[in-house]
């Protein structure tokens, strides 16, 4: 026969395991609502000028260039050299001859990323060992 102590141990794990089921019902529904909040239908008004904006926000963003591979720095003579050949082997790349005070820079490319840049510089390295990748100002 079961002791005054065991009874009130087996009246005491029954009360535990009815809290936890309860608290773990209750943790669920709430999951459950919860979730249910989360699907909604979102309309956004807005006139036509702003998706034609955008549109062309997206169109400038694509012909814009933040990156070229600086292939001479020197005179005027042997960058315009450079300049020819560069035009000559890469036709595919437009060629550029800027002048910064005191010297003429031959620039290749027009590349949107860093990436595209320095993956074009490791062909031009090896013509031109002193190219680098240059940043240009926005």
């Amino acid at each position: 026969m079961a002791s005054e102590t065991e009874k009130q141990t087996i009246i005491l794990k029954q009360f535990i395991m009815k809290r936890n089921l309860i608290t773990f019902i209750a943790f669920s529904a709430f999951l459950t609502v919860g979730s249910v909040a989360c699907y909604g239908q979102v309309t956004i008004n807005q006139p036509a000028s702003i998706a034609e904006l955008m549109e062309l926000k997206k169109e400038v963003a694509r012909n814009e260039s933040a990156y070229q591979v600086q292939v001479y720095n020197g005179n005027i003579n042997d960058a315009n050299r450079v300049l020819l050949e560069l035009k000559n082997s890469q036709k595919n790349q437009p060629v550029s001859l800027v002048f910064e005070s005191p010297n003429y820079k031959v620039r290749l490319g027009s590349f949107r990323t860093r990436l595209e840049a320095e993956k074009n510089l490791l062909e031009i390295k090896k013509t031109y060992p002193a190219a680098f990748v240059v940043g240009l100002k926005q």
